[in-house]
């Protein structure tokens, strides 16, 4: 009776150890998050390469809407809406190290990022800040204001009473030009 109580606890215990091995994924390897991590190399940036990095982002029109009360910081995952950009390619020329990592841009950092899981490895300020309480303006929004008053129609939300109507060749309304056309028509 003891052989077979303690030849049935062995079944059960080797049954155990397989579902228990499933249960616990931490401690499985990824052989192809394994490689990735071995081929990219250490980020150890010197104030050159930081500077390099500033230079090359200053120009790059890719500044992300940050969530509200969002602090980078090293080793903190980026936050859902925003999304890993490409370094451009001069700068993977003049620092190939940079090649395997991405950035994102805010109004007042640069993140330096791990592509593969979106984690922040360094924040850079960007050279130029931008104010981060001012509202971006979108192509729509100058669409409705500037482009608007650029053809002579009244912005949107604009008071039609004080918005000068546009004035047109007939001369049926002034612009201050008339004086000008007045002496080529008679100089003719």
């Amino acid at each position: 009776m003891k052989s077979t109580l303690m030849s049935g606890a062995a079944v059960l215990l080797l049954l155990a150890v397989p579902a228990a091995a499933q249960n616990d994924n931490s401690k499985t390897l990824d052989p192809n998050k394994l490689t990735v991590e071995m081929k990219k190399p250490k980020l150890d940036l010197n104030d050159q390469q930081k500077t390099a990095i500033q230079n090359a982002l200053v120009e790059a029109h890719t500044q992300q809407k940050t969530p509200k009360d969002f602090k980078p910081q090293v080793g903190m995952e980026l936050p859902k809406p925003m999304k890993v950009d490409v370094m451009p390619e001069d700068l993977i020329r003049a620092q190939p190290s940079l090649k395997e990592y991405g950035y994102a841009k805010t109004a007042t950092d640069i993140l330096l990022l791990d592509p593969m899981n979106k984690k922040i490895i360094a924040v850079l300020p960007r050279k130029f800040p931008v104010d981060a309480k001012a509202n971006a303006k979108s192509g729509t929004d100058w669409a409705d204001t500037k482009g608007k008053q650029m053809t002579g129609q009244a912005p949107q939300g604009a008071n039609k009473d004080h918005f000068p109507e546009p004035a047109g060749d007939a001369g049926d309304t002034p612009n201050g030009n008339e004086k000008n056309s007045m002496q080529k028509e008679q100089g003719k």
